[in-house]
Protein backbone atom coordinates (compact mmCIF):
# COMPACT_ATOMS: atom_id res chain seq x y z
CA UNK A 1 0.00 0.00 0.00
CA UNK A 2 2.90 2.35 0.70
CA UNK A 3 3.94 2.29 -2.96
CA UNK A 4 0.40 3.11 -4.08
CA UNK A 5 0.20 5.99 -1.62
CA UNK A 6 3.55 7.43 -2.74
CA UNK A 7 2.72 7.17 -6.44
CA UNK A 8 -0.67 8.83 -5.93
CA UNK A 9 0.85 11.64 -3.82
CA UNK A 10 3.60 12.24 -6.38
CA UNK A 11 1.00 12.26 -9.14
CA UNK A 12 -1.02 14.90 -7.30
CA UNK A 13 2.17 16.88 -6.73
CA UNK A 14 2.94 16.84 -10.46
CA UNK A 15 -0.63 17.78 -11.39
CA UNK A 16 -1.03 20.69 -8.97
CA UNK A 17 2.59 21.81 -8.90
CA UNK A 18 3.23 24.78 -6.64
CA UNK A 19 -0.51 25.41 -6.20
CA UNK A 20 -1.10 22.57 -3.76
CA UNK A 21 -4.43 23.40 -2.08
CA UNK A 22 -3.38 21.61 1.12
CA UNK A 23 -0.40 23.87 1.71
CA UNK A 24 -2.17 26.15 4.16
CA UNK A 25 0.75 26.59 6.53
CA UNK A 26 -0.75 29.71 8.11
CA UNK A 27 -3.03 27.43 10.13
CA UNK A 28 -0.07 25.68 11.69
CA UNK A 29 1.72 29.01 12.11
CA UNK A 30 -1.20 30.30 14.21
CA UNK A 31 -1.09 27.13 16.31
CA UNK A 32 2.66 27.56 16.93
CA UNK A 33 2.12 31.23 17.83
CA UNK A 34 -0.45 30.26 20.46
CA UNK A 35 1.94 27.76 21.97
CA UNK A 36 4.78 30.30 21.98
CA UNK A 37 2.54 32.86 23.72
CA UNK A 38 1.94 30.50 26.64
CA UNK A 39 4.34 31.58 29.44
CA UNK A 40 5.21 28.04 30.55
CA UNK A 41 6.08 26.96 27.02
CA UNK A 42 8.33 29.99 26.59
CA UNK A 43 10.46 28.86 29.54
CA UNK A 44 11.17 25.40 28.15
CA UNK A 45 12.02 24.95 24.46
CA UNK A 46 11.26 21.22 24.56
CA UNK A 47 7.78 21.91 25.89
CA UNK A 48 7.11 24.48 23.19
CA UNK A 49 8.21 22.29 20.29
CA UNK A 50 6.56 19.23 21.87
CA UNK A 51 3.20 20.96 22.14
CA UNK A 52 3.56 22.31 18.60
CA UNK A 53 4.21 18.85 17.14
CA UNK A 54 2.53 16.28 19.37
CA UNK A 55 -1.21 17.01 18.87
CA UNK A 56 -1.30 16.89 15.04
CA UNK A 57 1.07 13.92 14.91
CA UNK A 58 -0.96 12.09 17.55
CA UNK A 59 -4.13 12.65 15.51
CA UNK A 60 -2.37 11.16 12.48
CA UNK A 61 -1.34 8.11 14.55
CA UNK A 62 -4.84 7.53 15.92
CA UNK A 63 -6.46 7.84 12.51
CA UNK A 64 -3.93 5.41 11.05
CA UNK A 65 -4.97 2.89 13.71
CA UNK A 66 -8.71 3.36 13.48
CA UNK A 67 -9.38 3.82 9.78
CA UNK A 68 -10.21 0.80 7.60
CA UNK A 69 -7.68 0.02 4.84
CA UNK A 70 -9.41 1.95 2.04
CA UNK A 71 -9.83 5.10 4.12
CA UNK A 72 -6.29 4.69 5.47
CA UNK A 73 -4.98 4.84 1.89
CA UNK A 74 -6.95 8.02 1.17
CA UNK A 75 -5.87 9.60 4.45
CA UNK A 76 -2.23 8.67 3.85
CA UNK A 77 -2.29 10.15 0.33
CA UNK A 78 -3.63 13.45 1.67
CA UNK A 79 -1.11 13.61 4.52
CA UNK A 80 1.83 12.73 2.27
CA UNK A 81 0.67 15.24 -0.35
CA UNK A 82 0.56 17.89 2.36
CA UNK A 83 3.98 16.90 3.70
CA UNK A 84 5.76 17.12 0.35
CA UNK A 85 7.67 20.30 -0.36
CA UNK A 86 6.30 23.74 -0.99
CA UNK A 87 6.63 25.75 -4.19
CA UNK A 88 8.79 24.90 -7.17
CA UNK A 89 12.10 23.10 -6.95
CA UNK A 90 15.08 25.46 -7.37
CA UNK A 91 13.03 28.48 -8.53
CA UNK A 92 15.88 30.98 -8.25
CA UNK A 93 18.59 29.07 -10.09
CA UNK A 94 17.92 30.55 -13.55
CA UNK A 95 17.95 34.12 -12.21
CA UNK A 96 21.07 33.35 -10.18
CA UNK A 97 22.89 32.08 -13.26
CA UNK A 98 22.00 35.19 -15.25
CA UNK A 99 23.19 37.45 -12.43
CA UNK A 100 26.36 35.40 -12.14
CA UNK A 101 27.12 35.68 -15.86
CA UNK A 102 26.56 39.45 -15.67
CA UNK A 103 28.77 39.79 -12.61
CA UNK A 104 25.84 41.28 -10.65
CA UNK A 105 26.97 40.38 -7.15
CA UNK A 106 24.08 41.93 -5.20
CA UNK A 107 21.47 40.33 -7.45
CA UNK A 108 23.18 36.93 -7.23
CA UNK A 109 23.34 37.17 -3.43
CA UNK A 110 19.65 38.06 -3.31
CA UNK A 111 18.74 35.07 -5.49
CA UNK A 112 20.89 32.76 -3.37
CA UNK A 113 19.21 34.06 -0.21
CA UNK A 114 15.76 33.48 -1.69
CA UNK A 115 16.86 29.95 -2.59
CA UNK A 116 17.62 29.41 1.09
CA UNK A 117 21.42 29.70 1.02
CA UNK A 118 23.19 30.48 4.29
CA UNK A 119 25.08 33.71 3.63
CA UNK A 120 26.61 34.06 7.11
CA UNK A 121 30.18 35.33 6.92
CA UNK A 122 30.16 35.57 3.12
CA UNK A 123 32.76 38.09 1.94
CA UNK A 124 31.90 40.65 -0.73
CA UNK A 125 32.78 39.33 -4.18
CA UNK A 126 33.60 35.78 -3.00
CA UNK A 127 32.00 34.05 -5.98
CA UNK A 128 33.45 30.55 -5.35
CA UNK A 129 31.98 30.49 -1.84
CA UNK A 130 28.66 31.83 -3.11
CA UNK A 131 28.54 29.10 -5.77
CA UNK A 132 29.08 26.41 -3.14
CA UNK A 133 26.37 27.79 -0.87
CA UNK A 134 23.93 28.08 -3.75
CA UNK A 135 24.53 24.46 -4.74
CA UNK A 136 24.20 23.38 -1.11
CA UNK A 137 20.89 25.23 -0.75
CA UNK A 138 19.56 23.69 -3.96
CA UNK A 139 20.63 20.18 -2.93
CA UNK A 140 19.05 20.62 0.48
CA UNK A 141 15.81 21.92 -1.01
CA UNK A 142 15.43 18.79 -3.11
CA UNK A 143 16.09 16.71 -0.02
CA UNK A 144 13.61 18.39 2.31
CA UNK A 145 10.89 18.69 -0.33
CA UNK A 146 10.85 15.01 -1.17
CA UNK A 147 13.36 12.49 0.13
CA UNK A 148 13.26 13.31 3.85
CA UNK A 149 9.46 13.16 3.76
CA UNK A 150 9.49 9.80 1.93
CA UNK A 151 12.03 8.38 4.37
CA UNK A 152 9.91 9.13 7.44
CA UNK A 153 6.75 8.04 5.65
CA UNK A 154 8.29 4.66 4.87
CA UNK A 155 9.35 4.26 8.51
CA UNK A 156 6.26 5.48 10.37
CA UNK A 157 3.57 6.06 7.77
CA UNK A 158 1.64 9.35 7.50
CA UNK A 159 2.54 10.31 11.09
CA UNK A 160 6.26 10.17 10.20
CA UNK A 161 5.82 12.33 7.10
CA UNK A 162 3.75 14.83 9.07
CA UNK A 163 6.29 14.92 11.91
CA UNK A 164 9.09 15.87 9.55
CA UNK A 165 7.15 18.53 7.65
CA UNK A 166 5.80 20.18 10.79
CA UNK A 167 9.28 20.12 12.35
CA UNK A 168 10.67 21.81 9.24
CA UNK A 169 7.92 24.44 9.30
CA UNK A 170 8.44 25.03 13.02
CA UNK A 171 12.11 25.83 12.43
CA UNK A 172 11.11 28.21 9.63
CA UNK A 173 8.80 30.03 12.04
CA UNK A 174 11.18 29.94 15.03
CA UNK A 175 14.78 29.53 13.76
CA UNK A 176 16.43 29.12 17.14
CA UNK A 177 19.37 26.78 17.67
CA UNK A 178 17.66 24.02 19.64
CA UNK A 179 14.90 23.70 17.09
CA UNK A 180 17.52 23.47 14.36
CA UNK A 181 19.24 20.68 16.27
CA UNK A 182 15.96 18.76 16.46
CA UNK A 183 15.49 19.10 12.72
CA UNK A 184 19.11 18.10 12.13
CA UNK A 185 18.52 14.94 14.19
CA UNK A 186 15.51 14.05 12.02
CA UNK A 187 17.60 14.60 8.89
CA UNK A 188 20.79 12.85 10.00
CA UNK A 189 19.97 9.37 8.72
CA UNK A 190 17.93 10.21 5.57
CA UNK A 191 20.58 12.70 4.40
CA UNK A 192 23.22 9.99 4.53
CA UNK A 193 20.93 7.42 2.95
CA UNK A 194 20.23 9.80 0.09
CA UNK A 195 23.94 10.55 -0.19
CA UNK A 196 24.85 6.89 -0.63
CA UNK A 197 21.96 6.51 -3.10
CA UNK A 198 23.74 9.04 -5.31
CA UNK A 199 26.55 6.51 -5.65
CA UNK A 200 24.13 4.23 -7.52
CA UNK A 201 22.61 6.95 -9.69
CA UNK A 202 25.82 8.93 -10.25
CA UNK A 203 29.58 8.40 -10.09
CA UNK A 204 30.03 5.56 -7.59
CA UNK A 205 33.66 6.02 -6.55
CA UNK A 206 33.59 9.83 -6.36
CA UNK A 207 30.39 9.82 -4.32
CA UNK A 208 31.42 7.07 -1.89
CA UNK A 209 34.80 8.70 -1.22
CA UNK A 210 33.10 11.95 -0.19
CA UNK A 211 30.27 10.15 1.62
CA UNK A 212 32.69 8.23 3.84
CA UNK A 213 34.10 11.46 5.29
CA UNK A 214 30.65 12.51 6.54
CA UNK A 215 28.80 9.29 7.24
CA UNK A 216 29.44 9.30 11.01
CA UNK A 217 29.91 13.05 11.42
CA UNK A 218 27.93 14.74 14.18
CA UNK A 219 29.06 18.20 13.11
CA UNK A 220 28.23 18.31 9.40
CA UNK A 221 24.96 19.95 8.44
CA UNK A 222 22.49 18.13 6.20
CA UNK A 223 23.22 20.61 3.43
CA UNK A 224 26.98 20.14 3.57
CA UNK A 225 26.65 16.34 3.48
CA UNK A 226 24.36 16.57 0.45
CA UNK A 227 26.61 19.07 -1.29
CA UNK A 228 29.66 16.87 -0.94
CA UNK A 229 27.92 13.71 -2.09
CA UNK A 230 26.32 15.55 -5.01
CA UNK A 231 29.71 16.86 -6.12
CA UNK A 232 31.12 13.36 -5.88
CA UNK A 233 28.21 11.83 -7.78
CA UNK A 234 28.58 14.43 -10.52
CA UNK A 235 32.40 14.07 -10.63
CA UNK A 236 32.98 17.77 -9.95
CA UNK A 237 36.43 18.88 -8.86
CA UNK A 238 36.50 21.49 -6.07
CA UNK A 239 38.56 23.86 -8.20
CA UNK A 240 36.12 23.63 -11.13
CA UNK A 241 33.25 24.40 -8.77
CA UNK A 242 34.60 27.95 -8.43
CA UNK A 243 33.42 28.98 -11.91
CA UNK A 244 29.95 30.27 -12.67
CA UNK A 245 29.68 28.20 -15.84
CA UNK A 246 30.36 25.04 -13.88
CA UNK A 247 27.77 26.03 -11.28
CA UNK A 248 25.13 26.41 -13.96
CA UNK A 249 25.90 22.96 -15.40
CA UNK A 250 26.02 21.27 -12.01
CA UNK A 251 22.68 22.69 -10.87
CA UNK A 252 21.12 21.39 -14.09
CA UNK A 253 22.80 18.03 -13.56
CA UNK A 254 21.64 18.05 -9.93
CA UNK A 255 17.99 18.09 -11.02
CA UNK A 256 18.56 15.06 -13.26
CA UNK A 257 20.43 13.30 -10.45
CA UNK A 258 17.50 13.78 -8.09
CA UNK A 259 15.08 12.46 -10.70
CA UNK A 260 17.18 9.30 -11.21
CA UNK A 261 17.48 8.82 -7.48
CA UNK A 262 13.73 9.11 -6.98
CA UNK A 263 13.20 6.38 -9.57
CA UNK A 264 15.83 4.28 -7.81
CA UNK A 265 14.00 4.63 -4.47
CA UNK A 266 10.68 3.76 -6.09
CA UNK A 267 12.21 0.74 -7.81
CA UNK A 268 13.67 -0.52 -4.52
CA UNK A 269 10.30 -0.05 -2.84
CA UNK A 270 8.53 -1.90 -5.67
CA UNK A 271 10.96 -4.84 -5.40
CA UNK A 272 10.54 -4.94 -1.63
CA UNK A 273 6.73 -4.86 -2.04
CA UNK A 274 6.75 -7.72 -4.54
CA UNK A 275 9.08 -9.75 -2.34
CA UNK A 276 6.64 -9.48 0.56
Amino acid sequence: MYLIVILCALGLLQFWGAKNPLHRDEIYARWCARIAAWPQAGKHWWLQIGLALAPPVLVAVLLAWWLPPFLWVLWSILVLWYALGRGEFAPETASYTLACNDGAWDVAVNRAFRQGADLTGLAQGDWPQLHQRMLEATAYQGFERLFAVLFWFLLFGPAGALLYRLSFLYVQFYPEERGRRWLWALEWLPARLLGVSFAVTGNFVGCVNRWKTHVFSLASTSGSVLRETVLGALSVDDELMQSCDCTQREISALKRLYTRTLWFWLTCLAIWTLAH
